[in-house]
């Protein structure tokens, strides 16, 4: 199973769980009663989309646990997105259930009359909640724009992350109300109760976090950019940056840089290092808007800051190693190749292959594999068309004591992966780093 079905039905099962271990739960047995089963379901649907909501939060701070539990940051954000997307689901039930269930159930049938009990509420304690209940209303419909908004791949990156910060403002509407509808359903002193206000407190907790800005603030360093080149050929840039302090990372790892005239980091992989001058290397291809951007605007003398490293694409495996790139993808095997060349390492177990258009434009790559041991093979598309994995397989010893790395294009690399499932490679053994972060 999936880490993404693993979060998704673990918090649906929590969800149920604290229902559970609530007093509304007793009520289903004690009180038969339609109005009284539609309030029980708001606490159902509530416990579950908060429950979501949480993960959604604590996924979004990049803690190295969770990050390493997820596979890597660009991992525990699919996760973030599904999760965010069962949140979203469960509101919507919720929201459904609260506004038109009673409707749409009277133009089946006739219902029984509505009869209230003597409230033991105070009217202070009535106002508590009931201001909750205005709030996510509001909360409600913000939320609902704000994920229509991060679904639409068309809308610029800049745009769907500033509207991406209202989440921990909105989570705080829905965190309040969460825990203040629980004075009218009597909640408070039960386990379900205990259980659910822990996890509204680490999701609080998460929220200031996002809010104050200190989302990695312990991974983050100043750099200056002292050297910068452009490629107009293979439309690269060569960007070599230099750190206040020692930088230490893993071949194969990445890291956001926001530089000083930008006001939103991206996420690139580390190509290269000069540790003793603790200057880091970025190989970034002109793609889209930013990077075209990047390239008019960038200079050296430039202030970055440097957050990371991330990612577990740091080929630690003894078993039988083939690399895929394709276009930019290269950079974090030429990090690996310069880490094996600098240590004086040579490996017999790994074949690289690379996929581009024309002639290979990183000569130096062949240079570096022949002093490391790896066996490197170029594909140039316009020639042999498209790399396939028939092009590959014939270079596996041993399909199930193999790992298979892969970096590039997304569409690409799904149909590599694809076809390596296919011919007896499990999940476990292959690897990829993905840079879409919503």
């Amino acid at each position: 199973m999936g880490k993404i079905s693993i979060w998704s039905i673990s918090g649906l099962l929590l969800g149920c769980l604290i229902f559970i271990l609530s007093p509304s739960f007793n009520e289903l047995f004690t009180n038969i009663n339609i109005w009284h089963y539609k309030e029980l379901s708001l606490y159902l649907t509530g416990s579950i989309a908060i429950v979501y909501m949480v993960m959604s939060m604590v996924l979004s701070v990049r803690f190295s646990i969770i990050n390493n539990y997820a596979g890597g940051l660009d991992k525990a954000y699919k996760i973030h997105k599904w999760v965010g997307i069962w949140a979203f689901v469960s509101s919507i039930v919720h929201w459904f259930t609260e506004t038109w269930f009673i409707d749409i159930c009277k133009l089946i049938f006739t219902l029984p009359p509505k009869v209230k009990g003597v409230s033991t509420i105070s009217d202070f304690a009535k106002q508590v909640y009931h201001i909750g209940n205005d709030m996510v209303e509001y909360a409600f419909y913000a939320f609902v724009i704000v994920l229509i908004v991060a679904l639409i791949k068309k809308v610029p990156y800049h745009i769907f992350r500033y509207i991406h910060k209202t989440i921990p403002v909105l989570f705080l509407f829905a965190a309040y109300h969460s825990f203040t509808i629980q004075i009218k359903g009597a909640w408070f002193g039960s386990i379900g109760s205990f259980m659910l206000s822990i996890i509204i407190f680490i999701g609080v907790v998460c929220a200031i976090i996002d809010l104050l800005q200190l989302i990695g603030y312990k991974h983050k360093v100043f750099g200056e950019v002292v050297k910068y080149s452009y490629n107009e050929n293979n439309k690269t840039m060569v960007i070599d940056i230099k750190t206040m302090k020692p930088f230490d990372f893993k071949a194969g790892q990445y890291v956001f840089l926001r530089f000083g005239h930008k006001k939103e980091p991206h996420p690139f992989s580390i190509a290269g290092c000069d540790k003793e001058n603790n200057v880091i290397r970025f190989i970034i291809k002109e793609l889209g808007d930013y990077t075209k951007a990047l390239k008019n605007s960038i200079k050296v003398t430039d202030v970055v800051l440097v957050e990371g490293p991330y990612g577990t694409f740091t080929f630690e495996s003894t078993n039988q190693q083939i690399w895929v790139a394709g276009g930019i993808g290269i950079t974090p095997f030429i990090a690996r190749l310069e880490y094996l060349a600098a240590e004086g390492k040579k490996v017999d177990n790994v074949d690289f292959y690379y996929s581009g258009r024309g002639e290979n434009p990183f000569k130096e790559i062949e240079e570096l594999s022949q002093k490391t041991g790896v066996r490197f093979h170029y594909i140039d598309t316009s020639k042999e068309g498209r790399l396939s994995f028939d092009k590959i397989k014939d270079a596996i010893k041993d399909i199930t004591n193999v790992t298979l790395w892969y970096c590039g294009p997304e569409k690409f690399g799904e149909t590599i992966q694809e076809s390596a499932k296919n011919n007896g490679i499990s999940s476990k053994q292959i690897h990829y780093d993905s840079f879409d972060m919503r």
